[in-house]
């Protein structure tokens, strides 16, 4: 694991190109903490119009992945809430959701830092 974190970190020293989408793939999951459907939107046409080779970084890869699941599940758990609402019980379920979802991108952010594969 070690490995892989230092294969990424010329990638992510450079700043390129990849690297700053991946810090504005983390910015619109912080934003999607309250609008969930921009979020998934960036997550889906942002992060999935390159092809996976254009990936190739283990660390850029990793954390990829882990925002796609982040913001697929999110979004997932957040309609079974709304589900939910009429039951009067959507609120319990949403309050979890949102908690998990707020320390998912903030671990998520935090090793992308520290260029951690995930």
């Amino acid at each position: 694991m070690h490995t892989l974190a230092t294969q990424g970190a010329g990638a992510l020293a450079g700043g390129g190109e990849e690297t700053r989408r991946s810090w504005h793939a983390y910015a619109a999951l912080a934003l999607g903490a309250v609008l969930f459907v921009f979020t998934i939107w960036y997550e889906v046409y942002g992060d999935t119009r390159k092809d996976a080779e254009a990936w190739g970084d283990p660390v850029l890869q990793s954390h990829r992945q882990w925002r796609l699941r982040t913001a697929f599940l999110f979004l997932v758990w957040s309609i079974l809430a709304g589900f939910c609402v009429p039951f009067g019980f959507g609120g319990l379920v949403f309050v979890p959701v949102w908690l998990w979802y707020v320390y998912r991108v903030s671990r998520g952010a935090f090793l992308f830092a520290r260029q951690r594969v995930i």
